[in-house]
């Protein structure tokens, strides 16, 4: 079996917006619960860690990515805004 390579999520990320910007497209934009569901695994490893859904939506916050404890619970969310 050939070596596979691996990719980080960051290299990703960088290609994903390099090539976006190379078509002349807009930046991608998520709503919150693209981001929860995107975040999930993470989201996960958090709470085995111990967070709870309150810290984690303070997480998200620094980010600014606005989201309730309520929402990362529930895995849905409705627009908002950071104050």
């Amino acid at each position: 079996m050939a070596d596979e390579n691996t990719f980080t999520g960051e290299q990703i990320a960088v290609a994903a917006r390099e090539l976006r910007q190379a078509a002349g497209a807009d930046e991608e934009r998520f709503t919150g619960a693209q981001a929860i569901s995107m975040l999930s695994e993470e989201i996960r490893l958090l709470r085995e860690r111990g967070f709870n859904d309150g810290q984690i939506a303070d997480l998200f916050t620094g980010f600014d990515i606005c989201v309730s404890a309520e929402e990362i619970r529930e895995g849905s969310v409705r627009p908002a805004f950071c104050e």
